[in-house]
């Protein structure tokens, strides 16, 4: 499920990956610290392709995890969804975390149809080996106020959850902090870390835990010491993202974002290093939006992402 519509803003690549980009990306490890695997979110840096091509692609370029959408799998076989999972095993390709596959923020019958196919997406997930899953939670209503809007998520989410836990999955729950999706709602909501860990409380379900993400961190101004109140067991997923080097913080918006390390604007060395602290070893991956990353052909959008995501790993390590 698509977060938001690709708008146009430029894309500015690190110079050290204007040559890279192009070209098979560097294989080597990440340094010794690190526990998190590099993932493959082809959706998000507009990369289009079949699951096979897209395993091939990680392979190909050195990812070490891979986002799979349940769609993927509607109708495979047993056979071809263990040969799947084994080629990805083979290959040292474990699995991300990809969109949940229910609408829970608009109707309720919506909600219900999509809650009532959850159960099979997440057997298909589960059978190939897949635990994580994740959602993100736009931070604003029109017509709910903040303690609504709390009760329903609450409500909503838990269903879903208590059905992926069925299935050995953890959900995953995303904060945005753009300060611009907050207020062009009546009704402000949750936008920060703190304010997520108690719907995660409320939800009450034991997988269910935090999507981190660099941009809303930074959008929300937390600091490293707010990424501390989270375990490793918490988090089912990282974005890693850097900001418009052209905007002041006020007027970011959630589609003119960079890759890591092309402007600075970000304390990505700050957020990396808190990462490690924790001991993090789920999946890290990009999550720019940015509609010229969304306009390459899909081997340079997969390689610069890489790229970028490894540098900024090293610089941050090293």
């Amino acid at each position: 499920m698509q977060r938001r519509t690709f708008l146009a803003s430029g894309l500015v690549l690190p110079s050290a990956l204007a040559t890279a980009a192009g070209s098979q990306s560097g294989l080597t490890a990440l340094p010794a610290e690190t526990k998190f695997s590099l993932s493959l979110k082809a959706d998000a840096i507009g990369v289009n392709a079949s699951a096979e091509e897209l395993l091939e692609a990680a392979i190909k370029h050195g990812y070490r995890a891979l986002s799979v959408p349940a769609q993927w799998l509607e109708g495979w076989s047993d056979k071809q969804k263990k040969q799947y999972a084994d080629k990805a095993k083979k290959n040292s390709i474990a699995w991300g975390a990809n969109g949940l596959p229910v609408e829970f923020r608009k109707s309720e019958s919506q909600f219900k149809a999509d809650l009532g196919a959850l159960s099979a997406h997440a057997k298909n997930l589960a059978d190939i080996g897949v635990t994580r899953i994740g959602t993100w939670i736009v931070s604003g209503h029109d017509t709910l106020t903040y303690n609504e809007n709390m009760k329903q998520h609450a409500d909503r989410l838990r269903d879903a959850a208590r059905i992926l836990g069925q299935h050995g999955i953890q959900l995953g729950l995303e904060y945005l902090g753009t300060p611009s999706i907050r207020h062009n709602a009546r009704f402000a909501f949750i936008s920060t870390g703190k304010e997520l860990k108690e719907m995660i409380a409320m939800i009450g379900e034991p997988n269910v835990g935090v999507i981190l993400d660099s941009y809303h961190w930074y959008t929300a101004q937390e600091s490293v010491d707010d990424l501390m109140q989270w375990k490793n067991e918490e988090i089912v997923a990282v974005d890693l993202n850097d900001a418009n080097g052209q905007l002041k913080l006020i007027d970011q918006t959630d589609v003119a974002r960079e890759l890591p390390g092309a402007t600075g604007v970000i304390d990505l060395d700050g957020f990396i290093k808190a990462l490690v602290k924790i001991g993090y070893d789920g999946p890290l991956r990009a999550e720019p939006f940015n509609s010229t990353l969304n306009q390459m052909d899909n081997e340079m959008a997969i390689a610069a992402t890489f790229n970028a995501v490894k540098t900024s790993v090293e610089k941050a390590l090293g």
